[in-house]
């Protein structure tokens, strides 16, 4: 993710569908966090998540409206520089949920050092935990850069992941219809990871989620399928 936006409504959206996946799976031991974290951009002035304004958004009611908590922390969060802020900000959060809550930002995220990062990644990651892959833009295989997470990099933490555990990737949408990209990039990661995706969008961004046990994966797709139920904007796709 992009420091330009931190407490935007897409962090609203992935921070509430989080909660909501951990509530309803206590299964799952605790959330592990990994922020792809990348320096801000843009032209001078225009502040992080503007154009996403919270105000608008309860007005309108897009995901995590609901979470009224969650909303005035990410109104906070819009006014703050440091990582560590923003870090503690939602470890705080979720300690007040009391779900038990690993941010890997200790190390620095760069396109140079990403072998070594997702290394620690895989030795880091707890058991049955629920773990969110926060690239700033999504998966990439053709020219990727630090806003990118490869497929490959998935697949090895995938792979090493524990069939009690829950990955969750964030994707932006490209300038493609949306519904034959998500069908095509379930595709994808069914092949990679021999495992079924579940996705939810609310057509300007999307959550894959994979589990490799079939019974948490049906958990998990009616948990998703009741939180897009609840906003109108939300749709949810089990890849089956």
């Amino acid at each position: 993710m992009n420091r330009q936006y931190f407490g935007d409504t897409r962090d609203l959206f992935k921070f509430d569908l989080v909660r909501h996946i951990m509530k309803s799976l206590p299964e799952l031991s605790g959330f592990t966090y990994v922020p792809m974290l990348t320096e801000t951009g843009g032209k001078g002035g225009q502040k992080r998540g503007k154009k996403k304004d919270l105000g608008r958004a309860l007005a309108s009611g897009k995901a995590g409206t609901q979470n009224r908590d969650l909303s005035a922390l990410m109104e906070q969060l819009q006014e703050i520089e440091s990582t560590l802020e923003y870090v503690s900000g939602i470890s705080s959060y979720f300690e007040s949920e009391q779900i038990t809550t690993d941010i890997f930002h200790k190390i620095r995220f760069t396109h140079e050092t990403r072998d070594h990062y997702f290394q620690k990644v895989v030795e880091n990651s707890r058991a049955r935990s629920l773990v969110f892959l926060d690239p700033d833009t999504g998966l990439e295989e053709n020219i990727p850069d630090e806003k990118h997470l490869l497929f490959s990099e998935l697949k090895a933490i995938h792979d090493k992941m524990d069939a009690g555990s829950i990955l969750m990737i964030y994707q932006h949408f490209p300038r493609v219809k949306r519904e034959g990209y998500i069908r095509n990039r379930c595709s994808k990661l069914a092949t990679l990871t021999g495992c079924s995706p579940v996705a939810i969008t609310d057509n300007e961004i999307v959550f894959f989620l994979i589990a490799k046990n079939p019974k948490l994966k049906e958990r998990m797709k009616n948990c998703i399928g009741s939180y897009a139920d609840s906003y109108p904007d939300l749709n949810s796709f089990s890849c089956a």
